[in-house]
């Protein structure tokens, strides 16, 4: 099949379901899941094994874009200031998810490393879904900075306690001891060489983003950074999302105010690689695994363990840490997401255990699918409960720029409505009484049926004041200066800003609608700037992280 159609047929229908799940109040990110879920093999069966397979490239890349992203929030200054909290929170979530999920697959299982296991794969959060809710609700402040820094780093805690987990299970199932290095030395090499690629990428991209400060150079360069270090790391057979994350935090680091514009220029270029990659994520998940004899019961066990684990290790974490009240309460309902790093390690579980012998074969095919089933139920349930959580902990729309606020309003919201109107047969004394009157520069002029004819500057009175003696015989209609810069009360504000930078002006008068000339508002460029600083900063107050 043609898979530039299959793409553009992807993100479109993405896009469509996005904007439908908008409209109900629920997180695009699920919309996506939806859609992809629907095109996939449970269903529509569009997005086959064979075309699914073809976008690994793709899917690795919007990996790569999203580790990069959460790394450029790692920031050292912001760690000294919640180092404690973060730390603290960290280990208590991730191990006593791992300690309650293991317990209660123990006591449905019977079975002591299908426990480990399973408590390994659990102690992960999915940073994907996790950052896409984040910056879908433009969510700023210490909830959503903790969440980041959390599954920025409990990937690579996870990891280690994999590594431990597999080892020990393994020798449970053949009866083996194992070795101490061996349990210790594998996880944190595959972690030491994903930190080693994505530092020296990090550093080298820091050193050509210092050479080369041409804009369109920005993007090749970054992007290219990217796709490198995620090949590197699937080449080297380690976490391409942690060496992500490490290349985005080097970077964000080093001179952090002139690598702001690579964030942002890649931040613009990601919305469509994300949509594609929640779809393709949607796709490959298998609906009828619910059916399968066992996994129901496990299933259960094992979300309800997992969020348990997650929500209140975080509100120990948060209490022994003296965390702030809002992260301590709300902090759990961001940690529900599950996939890349679990699905993957399932899958390193089937290939490593179905050739040890039968017993091993058996647990590895439902190990996979408890993964793949619950991974179906959180990454649905986990936005929601993402949402929930910043709106609780009022971060919602916090972090914000001028523009955001632009694309928010319409003219009518932002317009002056309280001027003074000068009629076009008023005279001189007339018009400098109205002026005396108010602080304004610009006064629009009305005809006799009130219809706006144009302005009359301050500036330009000045010759004007000192003929006196011609006072009854000035008119306003004499003085008043044309003016083609007009919006209406419905335009995007979006429309007003950009007439403003195209045209110079700095007074732009407000019609009721197209085809009237009737006045009802005008905007002034330095008031639209100054309520749009304070917009930013009132929405941010408090928040500092």
């Amino acid at each position: 099949m043609n898979l530039l159609l299959v793409i553009g047929l992807i993100i479109l229908l993405g896009t469509i379901g996005g904007r439908i799940f908008k409209k109900l109040n629920l997180p695009q990110v699920t919309g996506y899941i939806i859609i992809g879920l629907l095109l996939g093999e449970s269903f529509h069966g569009f997005l086959c094994g064979e075309i699914m397979a073809s976008f690994a490239p793709l899917l690795n890349l919007a990996l790569g874009i999203i580790g990069f992203m959460i790394g450029a929030e790692i920031r050292l200054d912001r760690f000294r200031r919640y180092s404690k909290s973060i730390y603290a929170i960290l280990f208590c979530e991730t191990l006593l998810t791992f300690v309650l999920v293991a317990a209660g697959t123990i006591l449905v299982t019977g079975k002591l490393y299908m426990g480990f296991i399973l408590g390994a794969l659990a102690s992960a959060t999915a940073p994907a879904a996790t950052y896409g809710v984040l910056g879908e609700y433009k969510a700023r402040g210490p909830v959503t900075m903790t969440t980041l820094s959390i599954v920025a780093l409990d990937d690579a805690l996870a990891l280690i306690i994999y590594g431990f987990a597999s080892v020990f299970a393994r020798s449970l199932i053949v009866h083996d001891t194992p070795s101490l290095i061996k349990t210790l030395a594998v996880p944190l090499i595959e972690i030491a060489v994903s930190v080693g690629i994505g530092a020296i990428a990090g550093i080298v991209l820091h050193k050509i983003s210092i050479k080369a400060r041409e804009r369109d150079r920005i993007l090749p360069f970054a992007l290219g950074t990217i796709i490198l270090v995620v090949g590197l790391a699937l080449h080297f057979k380690v976490d391409p999302i942690l060496a992500s994350m490490v290349l985005g935090a080097v970077v964000s680091n080093l001179q952090p105010a002139d690598n702001r514009e690579m964030f942002e220029v890649i931040k613009r270029l990601s919305p469509p690689i994300f949509i594609l990659f929640f779809v393709l994520v949607g796709a490959r998940l298998n609906a009828s695994i619910f059916a399968q004899s066992g996994v129901v019961l496990l299933a259960v066990v094992y979300i309800v363990s997992r969020s348990a684990g997650k929500m209140v290790g975080a509100y120990i974490g948060g209490k022994i840490s003296g965390a702030r009240d809002t992260v301590t309460k709300y902090l759990g309902f961001c940690l529900f997401d599950q996939a890349g790093v679990a699905v993957g390690l399932s899958i390193a579980v089937f290939t490593s255990f179905s050739g040890i012998n039968d017993e091993a074969k058996s647990a590895s095919i439902l190990i996979i699918s408890i993964i793949t089933a619950t991974t179906f139920i959180l990454q649905l349930v986990a936005p929601s409960m993402i949402r929930y959580g910043i709106k609780r902990a009022d971060e919602m729309n916090r972090n914000v720029t001028e523009d955001d606020i632009i694309d928010e309003h319409k003219v009518k919201d932002v317009m002056g409505e309280d001027f003074f109107l000068i009629r076009e047969n008023n005279n001189l004394h007339q018009i400098i009484d109205i002026m005396k009157k108010s602080e304004a520069y610009n006064f629009p002029v009305v005809d006799m049926k009130g219809d706006f004819i144009g302005i009359i500057l301050l500036g330009e009175m000045r010759d004007t004041l000192y003929e006196e003696q011609m006072d009854s015989l000035i008119l306003a209609g004499d003085l008043v200066r044309d003016i083609n810069a007009v919006v209406y009360a419905e335009d995007d504000l979006r429309m007003a800003i950009d007439m403003f930078r195209q045209t110079g002006v700095d007074y732009i008068p407000v019609m009721e609608n197209r085809g009237s000339r009737h006045l009802v508002g005008q905007l002034e460029y330095k008031k639209i700037a100054d309520y749009l600083m304070k917009e930013v900063m009132m929405r941010q107050k408090g928040l500092e992280i």
